[in-house]
């Protein structure tokens, strides 16, 4: 019933959610981002184009990602977010560390007990395994340009 309401966008779809249904289904979170590369064969595992990430979207939530990175097979990966007015990723825990920094607006970020918040410029770093959280709790688009090792999607 719940993925049902997912799918016709009455329930929100947290990304610690996904990444259990990406468990369960036997893939990696990197399954569900759109789009495949058009750069030439010679630089596919190098170079990201401009505007040509492959995308995924989080629409019950706020958030869309953009990976960065040419592929997932390295040490870390790179994404931009894109939160809406009133996005909140829910609390989730994984493996590795993360780090970014506030590219446009102001963020909302929770790890462990502790509430921060995050303005342009503003950097971060912590351990994935603490339960975190981030949220854009202003009226305009947030932008965070995230650094996760391992990879994460």
């Amino acid at each position: 019933g719940y993925l049902s309401e997912i799918e016709r966008d009455i329930s929100r779809l947290p990304i610690g959610v996904l990444g259990r249904i990406a468990e369960v289904l036997g893939v990696h979170l990197h399954w569900f981002f759109h789009g495949a590369s058009d750069a030439p064969e010679e630089e596919r595992d190098i170079v990201v184009r401009a505007g040509q990430g492959r995308k995924l979207t989080f629409p019950g939530i706020g958030i869309s990602d953009e990976l960065l990175s040419p592929n997932l097979h390295g040490p870390l990966e790179v994404v931009r977010s894109t939160l809406a007015p009133g996005a909140d990723s829910g609390y989730y825990t994984h493996d590795g560390f993360e780090a970014g920094v506030i590219l446009d607006g102001s963020f909302d970020l929770w790890v462990g007990d502790r509430h921060l918040q995050l303005h342009a410029g503003d950097t971060f770093s912590f351990a994935s395994t603490e339960r975190h959280r981030c949220a854009n709790t202003t009226d305009l688009p947030v932008m965070v340009l995230w650094i996760i090792t391992p990879p994460h999607y």
